[in-house]
């Protein structure tokens, strides 16, 4: 298992194009039924760019808090399949609720990995493998393609 930092901040990056900066952001997206922001891929740092500090429940499971504002949680299950930044602390576990605990896997020897949800039935993905700026981050169960493997890298 990957051991992520356990000070500071890191960026997740995506596999599909790592030549250049391919990140996981977010966009403000209040009518959506998603809550105030669901996440994106962007091509670029910039002021949506998104930087989390991971917390651990134990050796296995964390969570992702928001650097931004550490309220927020990066999160999926509530009301479809999109990555969404959720205040919403509880791990509860159904297909209504948000899920807010991960899991890393290892896909070695590179240092890339499949970021799961807490019971590995899903894995964040970007939809359909359309790597420009502002394109879906979702969950979808595993296939092995790019476009599920991501890379941390701490934030100087």
């Amino acid at each position: 298992m990957t051991k992520l930092p356990h000070d500071g901040l890191i960026q997740i990056h995506a596999y599909l194009d790592p030549g250049n900066v391919w990140i996981m952001g977010h966009q403000d997206e209040a009518n959506n039924g998603y809550g105030s922001a669901v996440l994106r891929s962007r091509n670029r740092v910039n002021d949506r760019t998104t930087m989390w500090s991971p917390y651990y429940r134990n050796d296995t499971q964390f969570q992702l808090r928001w650097a931004e504002d550490p309220s927020l949680y990066l999160a999926w299950g509530f009301k479809g399949d999109a990555l969404r930044l959720t205040g919403e602390t509880t791990f509860i576990n159904g297909p209504s609720q948000a899920i807010t605990l991960f899991t890393i896997d290892d896909l070695d020897p590179s240092p890339w990995f499949a970021l799961n949800n807490f019971d590995k039935s899903k894995v964040a993905d970007v939809r359909q493998e359309q790597m420009y700026d502002g394109s879906n981050v979702i969950c979808f169960p595993w296939n092995g393609g790019g476009n599920q493997r991501w890379r941390y890298e701490t934030v100087h």
